[in-house]
């Protein structure tokens, strides 16, 4: 079985080919404008120059931000999906001795990855939250239904 460091490896060697793959018309309308502008006097090459850097680091901070924080993400959520099955077993049991069911509980019905073996964090990545305990909680806002309105 894979490690977690080398698992995180894996998923960011995937992510950083999948990044520099991708088609990028925003930047190159972005240039195009600036070029027009440039031509036309509404800019000067020096403003242009410099916007232009600014455009690309920005680019680069959110792919960098992108591979350190997606990579150590699955690896977190591969590690709930493999305590799945232990905690509906769990629920299974307990729902059978409150309703007083000798029945032995259903096997898992489903396949999964299993979780990484190796638990120590790759380099200065802190390793992201257990989400396990979290399960209940919304991780993300905004996957409510907003009230009817009457």
């Amino acid at each position: 079985m894979a490690s977690r460091r080398s698992r995180e490896t894996a998923y960011g060697e995937l992510l950083t080919a999948l990044l520099d793959v991708r088609l990028d018309p925003a930047t190159e309308r972005f240039d195009a404008e600036l070029d027009a502008a440039e031509a036309d006097g509404r800019i000067d090459p020096a403003t242009a120059k410099v916007l232009r850097w600014w455009q690309r680091e920005s680019l680069r901070a959110m792919l960098e931000h992108t591979r350190s924080v997606v990579p150590p993400t699955l690896i977190a959520l591969e590690k709930a999906a493999g305590r799945v099955d232990d905690e509906v077993e769990a629920a299974s049991e307990s729902w059978a001795r409150v309703a007083g069911d000798d029945a032995p509980p259903a096997p898992p019905r489903h396949s999964r990855v299993p979780a990484p073996q190796d638990e120590e964090p790759a380099g200065d990545v802190t390793p992201p939250a257990d989400l396990s305990e979290h399960r209940r909680r919304m991780l993300v806002a905004g996957l409510t239904r907003k009230p009817r309105e009457q």
